[in-house]
């Protein structure tokens, strides 16, 4: 397996489509609440831990089924995780907790050119959840790949913060933390996003980790605090960039956009979520999280409407894809997938 991937918008070769298999909803705890529950109370969202309902994960298993058929017709190689069962308890000196899922591969692994980063998760049900890639990782392994793991961060309590979340993230600043997705590749320039999903001294580690290998890191703060940038900024094609204008101005828009061209967009519908009193760990604006399989082709949710056709304003063509749980499982079409292989050279697009 070769891995090369430079950006999100190359020829899509090679990819990971999660499973739904044994999803829940972890142990409660500070850090559950900063990554996904930041403006409810804990007493809300406690009675909600365990496994999500029979019929929901055999539908999302559908859903991600029908994904990976569209993808192998497109001449696309998926790969699958291998099932674990989140519901085992796990432990460490500082805390217990059980595991998540592995809905969204994208989230904790980071391809780049022959290397793949383990990312240090601020979220500690999802600290052995990449057991599910080592089909992934021994096979990458065996062909020359470099695989590497940041540092396991100890994530105590004291690590977050809920006292002044307008703007500001809830993750605070105590040792190295960041998820993939906290980061949008742009060739030799990667955004590294400052959210309650990765913080400074993640920066710091990535750009030790990557800087001397040719690439720039550029920190982007200040633009959204919650969560991941794949429903915020999301690269079609050098030059093209889709902005959510709910989120991203032009005062705050990073620079290396600066001569790009931009659609600013915040019109998405919302599914809803399943969860008992509706209580959803992410924002409707997952529709924004769109997976594209060349410089012209994504695959969009199909209740996307808006975006869709605002895409084909622009030449993109969009492969409507059936996807009723995103807004439950807080994934959409980027999160559940991490693509290995796009056909492409590292380039510099500045």
């Amino acid at each position: 397996m070769k891995v090369s991937t430079h950006n999100h918008w190359d020829p899509l070769e090679e990819i990971v489509v999660g499973i739904a298999d044994h999803a829940r909803v972890p142990t409660v705890d500070r850090s559950t609440m900063s990554m996904s529950y930041t403006n409810h109370p804990m007493d809300l969202i406690k009675p909600l831990e365990g496994e999500y309902p029979e019929w929901l994960i055999n539908e999302a298993n559908e859903d991600l089924q029908g994904l990976s058929d569209v993808l192998t017709k497109a001449g696309v190689k998926v790969h699958r995780p291998i099932p674990i069962d989140h519901s085992v308890e796990f432990s460490t000196p500082e805390w217990k907790t059980t595991g998540w899922y592995t809905w969204c591969p994208r989230d904790l692994l980071l391809p780049m050119d022959n290397l793949v980063i383990e990312t240090p998760s601020a979220c500690r049900a999802r600290q052995y959840e990449t057991r599910a890639y080592r089909n992934v990782m021994f096979e990458a392994i065996e062909d020359g790949v470099e695989w590497i793991a940041a540092p396991k961060p100890i994530l105590p309590d004291e690590g977050y913060q809920f006292e002044d979340i307008d703007g500001k993230p809830s993750l605070l600043n105590l040792e190295p933390i960041f998820d993939a997705p906290n980061c949008v590749r742009l060739g030799k320039d990667i955004l590294f996003q400052i959210s309650n999903t990765g913080n400074h001294w993640g920066l710091k580690w990535l750009q030790n980790v990557l800087e001397h290998r040719g690439y720039r890191i550029h920190p982007a703060e200040h633009i959204y605090s919650y969560g991941h940038f794949d429903s915020t900024i999301v690269p079609l094609r050098p030059g093209l960039v889709l902005l959510n204008s709910s989120r991203v101005t032009a005062e705050n828009c990073p620079k290396v956009f600066e001569k790009w061209d931009k659609i600013w967009f915040d019109d998405c519908i919302a599914q809803g979520s399943k969860i008992p009193g509706g209580v959803a760990p992410c924002s409707p604006y997952i529709g924004m999280n769109i997976l594209s399989v060349d410089h012209n082709t994504v695959c969009v949710d199909d209740t996307q409407e808006p975006l869709m056709r605002e895409l084909d304003k622009h030449g993109i063509t969009s492969v409507p894809i059936r996807f009723r749980h995103a807004m439950t499982l807080s994934g959409g079409l980027h999160c559940a997938t991490l693509d290995l292989r796009r056909k492409g050279e590292l380039e510099d697009y500045t």
